[in-house]
């Protein structure tokens, strides 16, 4: 990455945050020594997770402590909103997988200003892969100690049959018979049910799936939250510098910093701009929305 990229300092510092947690999450994870609660939302929350928020805020409050932030751990602080810019980190990205010990699960950290984000930095701990993206200056990864290297989604060839997924926290396995209507419509075969939330790294060789939907069946558009800012924020700038692009159902970015930091109205992410067109054209139209 360029030293003089726009955003630099804000990208060190995601990184450092990012790798730091990291760290604490894999060791907690290879001793098997972080124990379990349970939220009161009936959602698990681990050791592990705690540990990573507590470093997370740490960092970024050192590093720019006149910035906001908001974390799945630590309650909100409205204070956040009178910020110009806020940090929005998720400590364990699938503390699930964390606890059924898949190590499919991610440490997000994103910088937002003015609704949209302009630094993101991923890591997968138990693998050392390290996404980071900064608005305007592309995506790039590390793998373990390997030095980072710009990447690029392969675009699908046009009018190809893209392979579809969605997952069980977007509506699946319910919303599986409306997603195989729609890969009929796009000459494809059914989609594919995950076990985990949206991650670039789907998108990234061995590429998993071409486009993504989160849909819940039988709400209406308006009731359809997929995920929180923290779920959604780092991949959301990865994808967009990587090539891609990722939206609601209506088409429309998605806005965060607000003060009820859900994130609504479906999801459709894609590989390339043209593949997201043609999904969100034939999703819109298999749910009557067109």
């Amino acid at each position: 990455m360029d030293s003089a990229m726009p955003f630099r300092a804000e990208v060190d510092a995601a990184i450092t945050a990012a790798v730091a947690a990291g760290t604490v999450v894999r060791d907690l994870y290879d001793r098997a020594a972080a124990a379990t609660y349970e939220k009161r939302d009936g959602s698990v929350v681990t050791d592990a997770d705690l540990a990573a928020d507590r470093i997370i805020r740490e960092i970024i409050g050192d590093r720019f402590p006149d910035d906001g932030i908001l974390t799945e751990e630590v309650a909100d602080d409205p204070a956040r909103l009178t910020k110009r810019r806020t940090w929005i980190a998720d400590p364990i990205d699938g503390t699930q997988q964390f606890v059924d010990r898949t190590g499919d699960f991610d440490v997000l950290v994103a910088l937002v200003e003015a609704g949209r984000p302009i630094v993101a930095a991923g890591l997968q701990p138990t693998t050392g892969h390290l996404c980071v993206a900064a608005h305007g200056s592309g995506a790039w990864l590390r793998d373990g100690n390997k030095s980072f290297r710009r990447v690029a989604f392969v675009q699908l060839p046009p009018n190809a049959a893209p392979r579809l997924a969605s997952t069980i926290w977007f509506g699946a396995p319910a919303n599986m018979p409306t997603l195989a209507r729609i890969a009929a419509r796009l000459g494809g075969d059914s989609g594919d049910t995950l076990q985990i939330g949206f991650t670039p790294r789907l998108f990234l060789p061995p590429r998993r799936c071409d486009a993504m939907i989160g849909y819940r069946v039988g709400k209406p558009l308006d009731a359809q939250s997929m995920a929180w800012e923290w779920d959604f924020a780092m991949p959301d700038l990865f994808v967009h510098e990587a090539g891609g692009l990722l939206t609601d159902l209506n088409g429309q970015p998605y806005c965060y910093g607000k003060p009820n930091p859900r994130v609504g109205a479906g999801l459709v992410a894609a590989v390339d701009p043209e593949t997201h067109a043609r999904v969100l054209a034939e999703t819109r139209a298999e749910l009557g929305l067109a």
